[in-house]
């Protein structure tokens, strides 16, 4: 099996957070998917065969879902958690946790790889968005 990059990685985390988002927002409260069957699907690679690093942040990420979001929603203005796309919803999740919750990273490299994420799948506004939150929340 290939070494997936970092960056790679990242896409990854991202998409299975998108998906139980995605999920969640379809049954109203909790996924109606396993997480691993989420990953493998999206990946064909089983969650214990990722990265520690990546088991980790999925796993940060799902338990401590509420948490996250009463931390980071007091920095929304006007925004509601619930209106804001899946995949902003996706990077914020991530980028907190990451930082949070795992070993520590400079808040600036989290947040440079939230804004590529963002830059590359979601618009540019959102991109914006999202690092003002970060730059308030880590």
């Amino acid at each position: 099996m290939e070494k997936i990059t970092r960056n790679k990685e990242n896409f990854i985390i991202m998409t299975v957070i998108y998906n139980v988002l995605n999920d969640f927002k379809a049954i109203d409260k909790s996924p109606s998917r396993d997480i691993n069957e989420i990953i493998y699907e999206l990946t064909d690679i089983p969650l214990d065969k990722h990265s520690p690093f990546a088991q980790n942040l999925l796993t940060t990420v799902l338990t401590r879902y509420g948490e996250i979001v009463s931390a980071i929603t007091p920095h929304l203005n006007e925004w509601k958690w619930s209106r804001l796309p899946l995949l902003t919803q996706a990077i914020l999740l991530m980028s907190y946790a990451r930082y949070h919750y795992m070993e520590k990273v400079d808040k600036r490299i989290i947040i440079s790889v939230a804004i590529e994420l963002a830059k590359k799948y979601i618009e540019e506004k959102q991109a914006k968005f999202i690092n003002a939150i970060l730059d308030e929340v880590l």
